[in-house]
């Protein structure tokens, strides 16, 4: 549990000149004393155990002095803190970590400084180093890691204390697509286990996603305190912006042209050992993080191509990226089916189909048989970086949106999703859905 009680946190803007008067003022009339800057002013709430809370503000609004507070690196210059429950944060990208040392070292002072027995982290050692995916550079001095390696061992080390109090900052920004897919995976399992989890972040998504209420600061001071979407809504409110991405310009076709004349194709079969030529030239399954199978049957190759017909994961909003698919049954398969799935950087499911949902079931296949399956999928979702997965299964004749996975292909990508400045934005949120609209005079 934390209870925060009327908290101020005050910070000499004249340090090194201060006199025992000055020190005085501070202590006993806060409001009073010249040259301070309140972090914090007056701040009050509470944290359940086992609850999810986010905390919210623009920059300067006092989100990561409360998380400093509860992880006992500063002190409330007034006002009372109580937390209970052992802590592990993750604030500052390479807060202690020994830059000298290496990440084999590392893990083990900070396993020290939270008061872990070496007996401990030695038993969680390959754990932290297989979460991190850090094995080539365990023994290199962390000086030399990129910022995303970092983020990739700190948050590693802060999850495997079980923690009863985890607090996370904004480092996870750091970090590629899938190290986050992975990262929102592993919070949730930690939020389901019953741990206390404190989440600040300028990411309202990923706040709304994982944490059930939130605080809005707003100059040091308490703005809103309640609901997570509210105060994601209030927060906006307070920026005077809409939550959406990055704003989008003019580039050749516009936008709207491209929502109303997209061309999706099929190519005929008469091109198809072509097209088997050019998939398994640019195939991309190597690519996947994990798989499933194969059973039945068996994805033997994929390629990815943008709207520019490039090989690459780059498609602008509202174009048609094109992934190509060739299955092959390994037995007879009576009712074969194929399907794409997106994910975002929560690993969060954003779409997915398979062609026998969409009346296009690849039917019966005999073993050894091959088919090469054409997904043209519009990008009408918010810009920014997503994962998919490639699918192959077998329904049933009475259910078609149930069935039998033979072969799954996760973690392809990353795919980003781009879109060019100042041109009209056709939809906010994550993603368009089809609407008709008109207009009565």
């Amino acid at each position: 549990m934390v209870v925060f009680d009327h908290v101020y946190k005050a910070y000499d803007l004249h340090a090194g000149r201060k006199t025992i008067f000055g020190a005085l003022k501070l202590v006993t009339s806060p409001s009073s004393a010249a040259g301070l800057f309140y972090a914090l002013s007056d701040v009050s709430f509470q944290i359940g155990k086992g609850e999810a809370f986010g905390i919210i503000g623009r920059n300067g609004a006092g989100k990561s002095t409360v998380l400093k507070i509860i992880a006992g690196i500063t002190k409330p210059t007034r006002g009372t803190v109580a937390v209970t429950g052992r802590i592990s944060s993750l604030i500052e990208l390479g807060a202690g970590f020994h830059p000298d040392l290496t990440g084999r070292e590392n893990i083990f002072l900070s396993g020290a400084i939270l008061g872990i027995p070496k007996k401990y982290i030695e038993q969680r050692f390959k754990e932290i180093v297989d979460f991190s995916e850090l094995w080539d550079f365990i023994d290199v001095p962390v000086k030399k890691y990129s910022s995303g390696m970092y983020a990739r061992l700190g948050f590693a080390v802060a999850i495997s204390v079980d923690p009863e109090i985890l607090i996370i900052d904004e480092i996870l920004a750091v970090g590629d697509v899938f190290f986050q897919q992975k990262c929102f995976t592993k919070m949730r399992e930690i939020i389901k286990g019953g741990t206390t989890f404190i989440y600040v972040t300028h990411d309202t998504a990923g706040m709304q996603n994982l944490c059930d209420r939130a605080l809005l600061l707003d100059g040091g001071k308490v703005e809103f305190l309640g609901n997570a979407t509210e105060a994601v809504s209030r927060y906006y409110g307070k920026m005077s912006m809409r939550p959406v991405g990055p704003s989008i310009r003019e580039h050749g076709a516009s936008i709207m042209d491209a929502v109303a004349h997209d061309r999706s194709y099929v190519r005929p079969s008469r091109d198809l050992d072509k097209i088997r030529q050019e998939i398994f030239s640019h195939n991309i399954i190597r690519d996947a993080k994990s798989s499933e199978g194969p059973i039945g049957m068996e994805i033997l190759g994929a390629s990815f191509q943008n709207e520019k017909q490039a090989y690459a994961y780059d498609v602008e909003l509202m174009h048609t990226a094109t992934i190509r698919v060739i299955v092959k049954a390994r037995q007879l398969i009576p009712l074969a089916n194929a399907g794409f799935t997106l994910f975002d950087r929560m690993n969060n499911v954003i779409f997915s189909a398979g062609i026998a949902q969409r009346g296009q079931g690849i039917h019966v296949m005999q073993p050894g048989e091959e088919r090469v399956v054409i997904f043209c999928v519009q990008m009408a979702v918010k810009p920014g970086q997503y994962t998919f997965a490639l699918g192959c299964s077998e329904s049933t004749s009475d259910d078609l949106n149930h069935g039998s996975t033979h072969h799954r292909l996760f973690g392809l990508g990353p795919l980003e999703v781009y879109a060019q400045p100042e041109a009209v934005f056709p939809f906010h949120g994550m993603v368009s859905l089809p609407m008709t609209m008109s207009v009565l005079s």
